[in-house]
């Protein structure tokens, strides 16, 4: 039996700042990534490690969990039950024989393809409502953003924060 959507009664309220905005945004666009669409054969939970193959091509289990920033035995686990599927190949590493390295099969390019296509659909309709000037605007500032989550260091926050300790550091001394 299936049953009917659920609908808000009251609206949400609008954030107050662009942070609330943003964790809004990433709440919602979360929980729609993570619904299981009709023909997926890739659960959510493998997204990051074929994501990162398909990038990276092959890399050590230990490598992927690091660069993810999980534990060892977890990334193995999932490893695993992608190469039973046939979604991932183990081959050896070629820098240690005794080692093995994980690759993205042809089935899980095509599979992990499918899975963001069928997403990226999900983000366009609900971006029908922008214009093209606000969708180039909103890919523009989504785009900095990424790039100072990952390299915070490059934000020029680190360097502001230098300067003052100097600054400080120089007056206290005088």
């Amino acid at each position: 039996m299936q049953s009917s959507p659920f609908v808000l009664t009251e609206p949400i309220p609008a954030p107050e700042t662009a942070e609330d905005a943003l964790m809004s945004l990433m709440m919602a666009l979360g929980r729609r990534m993570r619904q299981r669409q009709p023909g997926d054969v890739i659960d959510y939970s493998a997204f990051p490690l074929l994501k990162l193959l398909s990038h990276q091509g092959p890399m050590r289990v230990s490598a992927m969990a690091h660069v993810l920033g999980l534990d060892a035995s977890t990334v193995s686990r999932h490893a695993k039950q992608l190469e039973d599927r046939g979604l991932l190949e183990r081959t050896e590493d070629p820098d240690d024989g005794r080692a093995s390295r994980v690759t993205v099969s042809e089935r899980g390019n095509t599979c992990l393809a499918q899975a963001f296509e069928t997403r990226r659909h999900v983000i366009s309709s609900a971006l029908d409502g922008f214009s093209d000037d606000e969708r180039e605007t909103l890919r523009d500032l989504l785009g900095r953003l990424v790039q100072t989550l990952l390299n915070p260091a490059d934000s020029g926050d680190a360097d502001d924060s230098a300067d003052s300790r100097t600054t400080d550091t120089q007056e206290h001394s005088a």
